[in-house]
């Protein structure tokens, strides 16, 4: 279980954050309904995703979404869930209904990349500026950034908002005349996980340049196409526009249509996709790069997305090739959300159990993905409903604590604002021998790890060189920096 109610959405505001913190194609055709699972099992995991998806569209009024879930290379069930475009009054449809996904994207540029690696086109271990001339990653510090960073979130690259958005398709900059002023580096390379944006967005600039293609051109030739993925796109063409999901948001008691976010960050932030697309791309991932006879990673190479590439601590949740691990009880998950104005997204793959769902629906700030994953997760699988053993506290904590406590600013903010920017600060205090944050109890297990109070995970911390504690890392893309004391007169 995540230590934090993770709702993978960086994008919201500090107050919801803080709310959210509680702990062509070769490939072969695609059953759906039951031809992974005896007719029972798919029949009981139909009702009971139906009936959550039902329940959580009517308590938020979220007008429609989609859901797919897969195993062992097959789709056992999808459904589309209201309707798409409410004027038009047409229905959401699995198969055609096109979603935008958000920061999913990104996943799709670390397989990218991985490809080009596995075709030997890149060195992940490389400095980045060996591939890429049009920009250039400055030399603040000793250590290069290397490509590998790029996919772990781990380049040290400043998160700099506001400016990420176009105010229309035609001002869209190509990734070079975006990124060139607003590389700053702003910590050593490959030691910190911390959700970057811009990291993923170079990477996009590294596959320009590399493939020398323009970066969706790239993805369609080499991935979606391979996969039979023939409508997920960037720019939506002509012929697919009318099945394009309306964007909606909730304005008080109403529903209103929400603007076409367009992005500079292309390769972070504006992939469209349906559902049935999205079984394909997960069956993929799930089976190291291959569906049916068509393959867009080697064997290796698509055993490397999944697995484990950096992590705060053995027992924390860490970051693979481009997705987010986390542990849900005793079971290890892999996966990526997605948030763009109207629509919120949740890509969930279990690798043990070759398996995974995807889930989309209207409302960018809406909870039904997370609702549903949690609920799904537990019925599924008895290995998220496990707790890890919670001692009590250890009698001498309380002469200790005042080595953790204090206020921790999200690492995922702008570093070189003026002020400096950061949209969520947790305050870390003592209470009852325990540390407290975000309205829960961590007890301490050992040196630096503390357990929460539910046994539904760990929280680490890291320390400098002079054994001052400076880091507390959730989980996967939660890293948090220790603020300076204010002092006596204030920050």
């Amino acid at each position: 279980m995540r230590p934090f109610r993770r709702s993978l959405r960086p994008r919201r505001t500090a107050a919801a954050l803080a709310c959210a913190l509680l702990g062509a194609s070769s490939s072969a055709p695609l059953r759906v309904r039951g031809a992974a699972a005896p007719a029972a099992d798919t029949t009981g995991l139909a009702a009971f995703v139906d009936s959550v998806i039902t329940a959580e569209m009517r308590r938020e009024g979220v007008p429609g979404a989609a859901f797919v879930f897969v195993r062992e290379g097959r789709v056992v069930y999808q459904r589309g869930y209201g309707l798409a475009d409410v004027a038009a009054h047409r229905a959401a449809d699995p198969e055609t209904t096109i979603w935008r996904i958000g920061s999913i994207s990104k996943t799709f540029t670390a397989l990218a990349v991985a490809q080009l690696a596995d075709r030997g086109r890149v060195d992940l271990r490389a400095d980045v500026n060996r591939y890429v001339t049009r920009v250039h990653v400055p030399e603040t510090y000793p250590l290069p950034v290397s490509v590998r960073d790029l996919l772990t979130h781990t380049s040290g690259l400043d998160e700099i908002r506001p400016g990420t958005q176009a105010p229309a398709a035609d001002q869209v900059l190509s990734l070079a005349a975006f990124l060139t002023p607003r590389l700053a580096r702003v910590r050593p390379p490959g030691e910190t996980i911390t959700y970057s944006t811009y990291g993923i967005t170079l990477a996009g600039e590294l596959v320009e340049e590399v493939s020398g293609m323009p970066f969706e051109r790239y993805l369609r030739e080499n991935v979606w196409l391979p996969l039979g993925m023939r409508r997920t796109n960037v720019t939506v063409p002509p012929e697919l526009a009318r099945d394009v999901a309306v964007p909606y948001e909730r304005e008080g008691d109403s529903v209103q249509v929400a603007p076409w976010e367009w992005y500079q960050t292309t390769p972070a932030s504006s992939v469209n996709s349906t559902a049935a697309d999205m079984a394909r791309y997960m069956i993929a991932l799930l089976q190291r790069g291959r569906l049916g006879t068509a393959r867009v990673l080697s064997d290796s190479a698509g055993g490397e997305m999944l697995r484990t590439q950096v992590a705060p601590h053995p027992r924390v949740a860490g970051v693979t090739l481009g997705l987010w691990e986390d542990f849900v009880g005793g079971l290890r998950v892999v996966e990526h959300g997605g948030n763009v104005a109207g629509f919120s997204n949740q890509m969930t793959l279990i690798p043990s159990e070759n398996a995974g769902f995807y889930v989309v629906g209207h409302f960018e700030g809406s909870h039904l993905r997370d609702n549903l994953r949690e609920a799904l997760l537990k019925r599924l699988y008895p290995a998220a409903r496990t707790r890890r053993p919670v001692p009590p506290p250890p009698a001498d904590f309380a002469t200790r604590a005042g080595a953790y406590t204090g206020r921790y600013a999200w690492m995922t903010s702008c570093h070189t604002c003026r002020p400096r920017s950061t949209s969520l600060v947790l305050d870390v205090s003592l209470r009852d021998g325990a540390l407290f944050i975000a309205g829960n109890r961590w007890i301490e297990v050992e040196p630096l790890l503390f357990v929460r109070h539910d046994g539904t995970g760990y929280i680490a911390f890291r320390t400098d060189s002079a054994g001052r504690v400076t880091t507390m890392f959730p989980g996967s893309f939660w890293s948090f920096e220790r603020l300076p004391d204010p002092g006596p007169d204030g920050p």
